[in-house]
C-alpha cells in the first residue's frame, strides 16, 4: 500500500482494497464510508443538478445510494478527451495547493469494468490533475 493510501486508512479508519486491471496496472481503492449514502446526503460543490446526469444515464435519482471512496485519478475512463492546456480557472487548483479539500466527485463503474465514469465533478477532477494530486475522493454509485 502506498504511503498516501496508508495515511488515508489511518486518518479515516478506512478499508483498502486493491483490484487488478487487465493492463497490469493497479486500481487502488480506499473505502472511507461503506454507506449506503443517499443522494440527499452527498456533499455537493456548486452543481445542484446531479439528478439530470443520473437520469441521462438511466438511473432514478431518488433511489440511488453511494459509498465514499478514494480513487486514483488515472482510473477514470471517460476523461481521455480532456484538451491540452486550457483556461479552466485557477480557483480550485489554488484551493488544493493551499491544502483545502473539495467535495467528492460522483462516479459509477463503467460497463467495461476497468475503471470509473464521471457522473459529476469534471472541474474538481481536472483541478486534482492540474495540482498533481494522484487521488480524489468520490461517491461511488452502488445502487440505482
Amino acid at each position: 500500500m502506498s504511503g498516501r493510501l496508508s495515511a488515508v486508512v489511518r486518518k479515516y479508519g478506512a478499508q483498502c482494497i486493491d483490484t487488478s486491471r487487465g493492463d497490469n496496472r493497479r486500481m487502488a481503492r480506499v473505502v472511507i464510508d461503506e454507506g449506503p449514502i443517499t443522494l440527499a446526503q452527498i456533499e455537493r460543490y456548486d452543481d445542484p443538478d446531479i439528478e439530470t446526469q443520473l437520469e441521462r444515464q438511466g438511473y432514478v435519482p431518488d433511489t440511488t445510494t453511494y459509498r465514499l471512496i478514494e480513487l486514483d485519478t488515472a482510473d477514470f475512463e471517460d476523461t481521455g478527451w480532456f484538451p491540452g492546456p486550457r483556461r479552466w480557472g485557477a480557483g480550485m487548483v489554488e484551493a488544493l495547493m493551499r491544502g483545502d479539500s473539495l467535495p467528492p466527485v460522483v462516479v459509477a463503474k463503467t460497463d467495461r469494468g476497468r475503471g470509473y465514469g464521471l457522473i459529476d465533478g469534471l472541474n474538481r477532477l481536472y483541478a486534482h490533475w492540474a495540482a498533481g494530486r494522484p487521488t480524489i475522493r468520490a461517491y461511488e454509485l452502488i445502487t440505482g
